[in-house]
């Protein structure tokens, strides 16, 4: 009996001395998720942010400006706020992996949605870092610019798809690499049937 103590509090000890995992892990979101959840896609450029607690975590809002709307309810041209999870307030900061970066005079792709629990008017990054795409310039100045899939977002697994269903298509592959005409181009032709209700 003192052996089965002995061993169950060596246990409980070693249990209560793992710290915090360093990253995050999440499912990949599919491409139809990733329009379907979204209310928004544009190119947007960040120009300032400011961090404030709430509800005892802090968030960051981040003013953008839309370079280009792609789908939804943003018009090129236009300013939005962006509401992420993580950022720092006095001495104090928190760091949310898989969470969106989005850093001043770096353009990206993002998909949004409004509502969920931020203020009314404010959007999130659906599926968090999985929404964002950093808008990269080719090495050759005369071929466009292209998308990356952003490393914030963690560790992904993919998805397990239930019964005989064809295995679905995932964001990042297909939006990473590829020229920011072409991903928009594929945004507005999936939008509608995206949007279908």
């Amino acid at each position: 009996m003192l052996r089965r103590l002995l061993a169950a509090s060596v246990t409980v000890a070693a249990l209560a001395a793992v710290g915090d995992a360093g990253a995050s892990v999440s499912i990949q979101v599919t491409w139809d998720g990733l329009l379907r959840e979204s209310t928004a896609a544009a190119i947007v450029t960040p120009t300032e942010s400011q961090s404030v607690w709430e509800n005892g975590r802090i968030y960051t809002y981040t003013h953008v400006h839309v370079d280009r709307a792609v789908a939804g309810d943003l018009a090129t041209g236009n300013e939005a706020w962006v509401r992420t999870m993580g950022g720092v307030v006095g001495k104090i900061g928190q760091r949310v992996e898989g969470e969106a970066v989005l850093a001043p005079g770096y353009a990206s792709l993002l998909f949004m949605h409004t509502g969920g629990n931020a203020p009314a008017g404010i959007y999130q990054v659906t599926a968090r870092g999985q929404g964002q795409f950093p808008v990269v310039a080719a090495a050759d100045p005369a071929a466009p610019p292209h998308l990356v899939k952003s490393n914030a977002a963690g560790v992904l697994v993919a998805p397990n798809p239930v019964g005989p269903v064809p295995v679905p298509v995932l964001a990042a592959e297909m939006v990473h690499g590829r020229p920011v005409d072409d991903v928009a181009a594929d945004v507005v032709a999936a939008w509608g049937r995206a949007h279908a209700h």
